[in-house]
This record gives structure tokens, C-alpha cells and sequence, in this order.
């Protein structure tokens, strides 16, 4: 299936020393994964994502891929490590924790879709009013417009015409035709 590879390390002219512990690179072939870095010193990393499809594929699809970024520090690693140790001792309320954990977070990542869905829904549904509102005044326009022009036009014509009838009987006056 398709592999991601990822590869995190310090940038150049960070801080944090290139090399060693600072730089971790690891393939997840699995739907999700979790990678878990941990560097020496303070500074700015780059992270390079990259997906290879299996070879003999004519079309490579996308693919889409997602990922959290959560900064601990080493007091929170500790007492993960010790909550570990004390579910390792228990393996029945580790099972039952993780279960409700995994629970609670497709709960919370499902809530989260549907909120951006609504979100989306309702920035799409204001476009449209708004659209729908413009093309109504542009309809109440054209629709004011068809009615003055055809009148705008005969009174013209009937000025013009006015206008041409008298140039023409001066004219006939003017020769002592009439």
C-alpha cells in the first residue's frame, strides 16, 4: 500500500545541534500512525513529509495526510512514563482507558468535522443570500430599465420626426413650392 515517510530535523542556522538524536526519519505503511520525536536543545525544525505508491501504478492518487504537533517538555514525559507503568500493572483498566480514550477522541474528532461542516454550510449559505440579493437588484434594474427605454425611444422618434416635418415644410415655404 502507500508508504509516508517522514523526516524531522533542525533546520539551518537553528539552534539545535544537527545530527544524533536531533533528526528522526520513519515510515508509517499503516492508515495512522504516531511518531513521537524527541530532540536535544531549543530551536525551529523542518518536518518533510514524503508518499511513495507501490510500483506498476498508472495513476497515483492523492493522498491526504494530516498531523498534530504536541510540545512537551520533560516533566510531562515522566509522568507519562509513570501513568504507563501504572496501567502495565493493570492491564484490564489499561484496556478499558484506552477504549474510552480512542472512544472519546473519534467523539471529539467527529464533533469537530461536523462543526466545520456547519460552519462551511452557513459561510456558503451567506454567499449565495448575498449573490441571490445582487441578482435581484440587477433584476429590478433591467426590469425598470425595459420599461423607460421603449418610451425614452418614441419620444425621440417623435422629436425627430417633429423636428424633420418642419425642415421639410420650410423648405417647400422657402421655394414657394407650397
Amino acid at each position: 500500500g502507500t508508504k509516508v515517510a517522514f523526516l524531522i530535523e533542525p533546520i539551518q542556522g537553528s539552534d539545535m545541534a544537527r545530527g544524533g538524536r536531533n533528526i528522526l526519519s520513519q515510515e508509517i505503511k499503516t492508515i495512522a500512525g504516531r511518531l513521537r520525536y524527541q530532540g536535544e536543545g531549543e530551536g525551529e525544525l523542518s518536518i518533510c513529509i514524503s508518499i511513495s505508491e507501490p510500483q506498476g501504478k498508472k495513476y497515483v492518487k492523492p493522498a491526504l495526510v494530516g498531523f498534530r504537533i504536541s510540545e512537551t517538555g520533560e516533566a510531562e514525559l515522566e509522568e507519562e512514563e509513570l501513568k504507563v507503568e501504572k496501567a502495565k500493572s493493570n492491564p484490564v483498566e489499561e484496556k478499558n482507558q484506552a477504549e474510552a480514550k480512542v472512544h472519546l477522541s473519534e467523539m471529539q474528532r467527529i464533533l469537530t468535522k461536523m462543526i466545520k461542516d456547519s460552519s462551511l454550510l452557513l459561510r456558503n449559505a451567506d454567499m449565495i443570500k448575498d449573490e441571490e440579493g445582487a441578482f435581484h437588484k440587477q433584476s429590478v434594474e433591467m426590469n425598470s430599465a425595459s420599461k423607460w427605454w421603449p418610451m425614452l425611444h418614441v419620444v425621440v422618434l417623435l422629436v425627430t420626426g417633429f423636428t424633420q416635418a418642419n425642415h421639410v415644410i420650410r423648405f417647400f415655404k422657402s421655394r414657394h413650392i407650397i
